[in-house]
């Protein structure tokens, strides 16, 4: 290593380690809620799928949330309400209310990948800035021993 170590760099470049370490924990927790959105649209069009199966007049448990049912009877296992964004829902056939949620699904899992790019590229820079804090604080104490022991000597 040609460069001077200095102790203060060191600091600095721990610190930016710390913050990258920081960032990509942030972004594995968004990974996570994507996760749990993809979970909750499986549900739903599980919940649709079955749903459609069912003779109109049947009783049957549907999800509510929170592992939470309700008792209805079938009117109509052809249509559902569906969210399309923006808080605006719309009334579909199951099969279109099926491919809008796919589309959605496929939409999360696209900026799940985004996300796990984000944090492999981030891992990546944090472990080779790790490696080189590793260096550096190896030289700096290396340093250190030998000023220590070459103490008050004066060299001529």
């Amino acid at each position: 290593m040609n460069r001077v170590v200095n102790q203060h760099e060191l600091q600095q470049k721990v610190s930016t380690l710390e913050a990258m370490r920081n960032q990509v924990e942030a972004l594995q927790q968004q990974k996570e809620l994507l996760n749990e959105k993809i979970k909750r649209h499986d549900e739903a069009k599980k919940t649709m799928e079955n749903y459609k199966k069912e003779d109109e007049g049947a009783e049957v448990l549907v999800p509510v949330g929170a592992d939470s049912y309700i008792y209805t009877e079938v009117s109509n296992n052809e249509q559902v309400l569906i969210g399309l964004g923006a808080e605006l829902s719309a009334e579909r056939e199951i099969e279109d209310a099926l491919e809008i949620i796919d589309r959605k699904k496929d939409k999360i899992g696209d900026e799940k990948q985004e996300l796990q790019e984000d944090i492999d590229e981030l891992n990546e820079s944090a472990d080779e800035l790790e490696n080189e804090v590793r260096q550096e604080y190896q030289e700096l104490q290396r340093k250190q021993q030998e000023q220590q022991q070459g103490g008050g000597q004066v060299l001529r």
